[in-house]
């Protein structure tokens, strides 16, 4: 028998289609090639073709939910960049301070955010973002002395 020829046979028993038993056996169940092929009643090659055809075989199914992923991460700062002046200049430009520090990580992270915008996701220089993120957040403690509480608790401990 032929590839069509299985197919038909397999959806007027199963009353599905061949991708929906695909997706049964292969994503529900998790059963590997020899087990669905046998669970079926066809040969293995067969299996595996529709298996890779169907896009069912594990790296497949993880590449796929990958990329959806980035497709949706691209959207993440639009609405946050639309606001952003990279014309204004540094208040605090001239001072080695711990204001013309955080100002440097705001511009930052905001510059950050509008590449990884405009690359919808793909630039690499934006895996800096999450250093700046957390440098102002270091920043922060240090302002807020909550920093110096946490040391202080280490040291008590």
């Amino acid at each position: 028998m032929r590839y069509l020829q299985y197919k038909g046979l397999l959806e007027r028993e199963n009353k599905k289609s061949l991708k929906k038993i695909m997706y049964e056996i292969c994503v529900v169940e998790g059963l590997n090639a020899t087990r669905g092929a046998k669970k079926l009643g066809i040969a293995k090659e067969i299996f595996m073709y529709w298996r890779q055809y169907y896009r069912f075989e594990k790296r497949q199914l993880l590449f796929d939910q990958t990329i959806e992923e980035i497709s949706e991460l691209k959207y993440t700062y639009a609405d946050e960049v639309e606001n952003y002046d990279f014309k204004k200049p540094l208040e605090y430009e001239n001072e080695e301070s711990v204001q013309g520090l955080d100002e440097v990580i705001k511009r930052s992270i905001e510059y950050y955010k509008f590449l990884h915008y405009k690359s919808e996701g793909l630039a690499i220089e934006t895996a800096k973002l999450p250093l700046y993120e957390f440098s102002h957040h270091v920043v922060e403690g240090y302002r807020n002395k909550t920093l110096k509480e946490e040391i202080a608790g280490r040291n008590e401990g």
